[in-house]
């Protein structure tokens, strides 16, 4: 009988946890446990027992930087590649399989030789693939959690945000908001630079067309280079706090308001985005190799990518709250 067949056999009650039902017994200390205290199944031991233990995560805010997260993300990984590995597959075959939905749409609406019907169809194969990836995603996040906290990859957990479809859909359509305008003003700049360098006026000559081209094209570049070395800091100070958004929407049973869940990330972040873009670095570099590993390697490398972006939310948002208060 498993640990769980006996917790509910007995009819016990969480030892943490009164009024919830026993679904299994703690491997260390031998109290019964709710799904809450072993994490659905997937630790072993109690909440006491592991923070006894270290299977509580051991970084936190002012203790982590890069090279001490890989030093705990990577025998993470060495431990459950396979089962990370199978998970991002899924990953990407769920989405895949949601791409179909828009697809599906579009051939409808064509049979039906319908503009608008294949418009909506096509919108809602889009909104549907939309969430679906991205809950499977924060699912990836929930995987990884796990396995930093000592247990298992559970592939079954990839499947266990489902029901924050309407968080999730809010708070990233905020989330799209906030990188619109740095783009809509990205865009602007680059209708500037195009006119006012006269490099849209060299299109409609039809004589010396190469001279005058080249001759626009050199100052539009420089204003476009100057124009990204002015906003690079900017924008990456901005998006960095975003790389926390998913996680934190994992994190919580309940997740909190949009707005909060932003803010929350926003604090999580202050103090710490120099090393937070030395992961993002670190994560671009490991998928690049990756995908020079005869593109095989991509599959793990995303598995470890991920690893590390949800051991990096688990060290900077420890304790969130004293740093949002400061």
């Amino acid at each position: 009988m498993s640990d769980v067949d006996f917790g509910r056999a007995m009819g016990a009650h969480c030892a943490l946890h009164p009024v919830l039902e026993a679904t299994g017994t703690c491997a260390r200390c031998g109290n019964f446990t709710c799904n809450a205290c072993n994490q659905d199944g997937t630790s072993r031991y109690c909440p006491t027992c592991r923070e006894r233990s270290g299977d509580a995560f051991p970084l936190g805010r002012e203790t982590w930087s890069f090279s001490q997260l890989w030093d705990v993300c990577w025998p993470a990984f060495q431990r459950e590649w396979a089962m990370l590995s199978l998970s991002v597959l899924v990953m990407l075959g769920v989405s895949l399989g949601a791409q179909l939905l828009i697809n599906v749409g579009t051939a409808i609406g064509a049979a039906a030789d319908s503009v608008v019907l294949t418009v909506v169809l096509s919108m809602v194969g889009l909104v549907a693939h939309q969430l679906v990836q991205g809950l499977v995603q924060l699912g990836m996040v929930r995987v990884c959690f796990d396995v930093l906290k000592g247990g298992r990859a559970n592939v079954e957990r990839l499947f266990s945000q489902m029901n924050k479809a309407v968080p999730y859909a809010l708070t990233m359509t905020l989330v799209f908001v906030i990188v619109l305008v740095p783009l809509a003003l990205l865009i602007f700049l680059s209708i500037l630079a195009f006119v006012g360098t006269g490099l849209m006026d060299s299109f409609s000559l039809k004589s010396g067309y190469s001279y005058q081209f080249l001759d626009a094209l050199v100052p539009f570049l420089g204003v476009m280079g100057l124009g990204f070395l002015v906003l690079v800091g900017p924008l990456t100070y901005l998006m960095l706090p975003l790389y926390l958004v998913q996680p934190e929407l994992v994190f919580h049973d309940a997740p909190p308001s949009p707005l909060e869940v932003l803010r929350r990330s926003w604090a999580a972040a202050r103090g710490q985005r120099l090393s937070m873009f030395a992961v993002a670095l670190a994560s671009g570099a490991i998928m690049l190799a990756g995908f020079f590993v005869c593109c095989v390697g991509v599959i793990p490398a995303m598995a470890l990518v991920q690893l590390l972006t949800a051991g990096m939310y688990l060290a900077v948002r420890s304790p969130w709250d004293e740093s949002a208060s400061s």
